[in-house]
């Protein structure tokens, strides 16, 4: 019935860790679906960085003028996104 201590954090951060890890591909993965649905093929696989930190998602463009098209459909995106994660919202960061 008892456990020690040091087992029960280690099993919470390894759940928390894997969590953590499956909400951040979830996330990426709807985002350059709905960069495919919008941009085409072609600029779905452009990013340098895709990153989740916290509840804001880091993308780094290669090109700039891909970064400004992203910037514009911006608002769609996280919308978008916060439909996939049924109710979750998350921001977006656009580097180019």
């Amino acid at each position: 019935m008892f456990q020690k201590l040091g087992r029960v954090l280690r099993d919470r951060l390894q759940q928390q860790g894997v969590a953590e890890g499956v909400e951040a591909a979830q996330v990426t993965e709807i985002f350059k679906q709905e960069v495919k649905k919008r941009f085409g093929q072609t600029d779905a696989n452009s990013f340098r960085k895709l990153y989740l930190r916290g509840d804001t998602l880091e993308v780094s463009a290669y090109s700039p003028a891909l970064a400004s098209d992203l910037r514009m459909a911006q608002l769609d995106l996280e919308e978008a996104i916060k439909q996939a994660c049924r109710g979750k919202s998350y921001r977006l960061r656009i580097f180019s």
